[in-house]
């Protein structure tokens, strides 16, 4: 293995950015601090499991391009409560 290789179980680093890996390399070096701290390491898998969520959101145009637009309808208003659907599920 090279030095720039990278395991199989985080392959899914190669869908992010530079500056996403530096962010989530930032979060879980702070993550992993506090979880020694504390010593709650379910911390660090929480991190893991929502990096890794994100790349499988990247890896994906179309399932990106479709929240994109989901947040541009919320942020223009068009969006629906939480309330409001509940009651169309009726929950």
């Amino acid at each position: 293995m090279s030095p720039f290789s990278l395991p199989q179980d985080f392959a899914w680093l190669r869908q992010l950015s530079s500056e996403e890996i530096a962010e989530f390399l930032s979060e879980l070096l702070d993550t992993v601090n506090r979880a020694c701290v504390d010593q709650e390491w379910s911390l660090v898998a929480q991190v893991l499991e929502s990096w890794k969520a994100t790349a499988e959101i990247e890896a994906d145009p179309e399932l990106k391009a479709e929240i994109e637009q989901g947040l541009r309808e919320l942020e223009a208003g068009q969006g629906v409560s939480w309330e409001e659907l509940r009651e169309e599920l009726n929950l």
